[in-house]
């Protein structure tokens, strides 16, 4: 019978902060070894080559965002049998949010307690769902206001918006105003890391609403608009 992957691939932002998890994972009953990556365009190739059990992500507050929505979906695509843990601040309701459509998903507040980590890398090694994961927010925002932020995002004014798509500049705010509350974006620094990833929020909502599409033809098309558009 072949032995199962216990590997465990470990990627963060802060080297201070891998050291930390890496003493933890190396507590865990569990006999795996730890890989460290350092950069988040290669964690694919990393998994690829090791096809890990578990992969750790620490996001801290100086680590620019764009590509890790991308980055999560990819890898639930390519390697469905591994568990990601994210452990964050950042968009903390969003990531919680999207761990409801990504099933091997699940984030934890970087603040946590010792206990509480530990038994979320115990239960992802288990491939179980931690019992603390909350709520989070509902992702799947109607494309129109997905498609607001993302315009705010690439610098457009509110008339430019409203223009371009055939809404008064009313509307155009009520819509970013809907989706900023519906996000639970609070703060400034909220609103930057969620102009880093609009684009490939609005992807992957874009797919997930077409997923249950009884049309597959069409949604092949719109999905592809969607993708040139970003």
């Amino acid at each position: 019978m072949k032995k199962r992957n216990e590997d465990i691939l470990l990627f963060s932002s802060d080297k201070l902060a891998a050291l930390g998890l890496e003493s933890l994972l190396t507590s865990l009953p569990v006999a795996s070894k730890i890989h460290q990556v350092w950069s988040l365009s290669t964690i694919i190739a990393q998994c690829e080559t090791l096809r890990p059990r578990l992969l750790v992500c620490i996001f801290h507050e100086n680590m620019p965002l764009a590509g890790t929505l991308k980055l999560f979906y990819g890898l639930q695509q390519q390697f469905p049998d591994m568990q990601i843990l994210v452990l964050t601040q950042r968009l903390l309701p969003l990531m919680h949010g999207l761990s409801r459509y990504l099933p091997t998903l699940s984030v934890l507040d970087l603040k946590s307690s010792r206990q509480k980590l530990i038994r979320s890398l115990k239960a992802c090694m288990n491939r179980q769902s931690p019992v603390h994961l909350v709520e989070g927010v509902d992702v799947l925002l109607p494309d129109r206001q997905l498609r607001v932020l993302l315009m705010i995002a690439w610098g457009y004014s509110t008339e430019h918006i409203g223009t371009c798509l055939g809404l008064s500049h009313k509307t155009v705010n009520a819509h970013k105003l809907i989706a900023l509350s519906r996000l639970q974006i609070k703060s400034k620094n909220d609103m930057v890391d969620l102009f880093m990833v609009i684009d490939e929020l609005r992807m992957l909502t874009s797919w997930l609403h077409l997923q249950h599409s009884d049309n597959a033809g069409e949604a092949i098309v719109q999905l592809e608009d969607v993708l040139l558009e970003a």
